[in-house]
């Protein structure tokens, strides 16, 4: 599965907070990926991987490929995300993989001095749209796994030009924008 590990750090070293929540969320569901330690951002975010790819991400409930504030996935990566629908994620981020000589090409200089936000319009612009796919050929409803228990949590779960990318996303407190978070890669398909 492909990740958006260009701001890894370590949260053992430099953030024990982080590394207490990442070994209590391990004990507690030890099926769970290793996360990846980013920070949180309440507006979409386009940045290069370390490979120099370009990726678009942001709240799901942002998510620049929804449609009337719903987002289509794969049968396969619904079955992967009600699996996790027990763990109490405080937010739900979707990232978009896109094509370098697309919309984005233009962006791509100013890129490289890091990743930049951006507003709900520039995301639309350069994520395009979701390619027809007959697995996916009906809208999914939100996930309501991820909405249970009445703990602030996406309505969706989404879609991509590429690869996209579903990340559940904890914090010592409610994330705001800014701060470091743990994101666990929770679903990935290739369009």
């Amino acid at each position: 599965m492909p990740t958006l590990d260009e701001h890894r750090v370590s949260a053992a070293a430099d953030h024990p907070e982080l590394a207490r929540l990442e070994a209590r969320t391990a004990w507690d569901f030890p099926t769970l990926p290793q996360p990846i330690v980013q920070r949180w951002s309440d507006e979409p975010v386009l940045l290069l991987d370390r490979r120099g790819e370009p990726w678009q991400y942001g709240p799901i409930e942002r998510d620049p490929l929804a449609k009337d504030g719903r987002t289509v996935i794969p049968r396969a990566q619904r079955r992967r995300l009600a699996a996790v629908a027990d763990v109490p994620f405080q937010r739900v981020a979707i990232a978009h993989q896109l094509d370098p000589d697309g919309p984005v090409a233009r962006l791509i200089p100013q890129l490289r001095h890091g990743p930049r936000n951006c507003t709900d319009d520039v995301a639309r612009a350069v994520a395009g749209t979701v390619p027809p796919c007959p697995g996916t050929a009906g809208m999914l409803r939100a996930v309501d796994g991820l909405l249970r228990g009445g703990r602030r949590r996406a309505a969706a779960v989404a879609d991509v030009l590429l690869d996209p990318l579903v990340f559940g996303v904890l914090a010592p407190t409610t994330p705001v924008h800014g701060q470091l978070c743990l994101w666990y890669p929770l679903a990935a398909w290739r369009w």
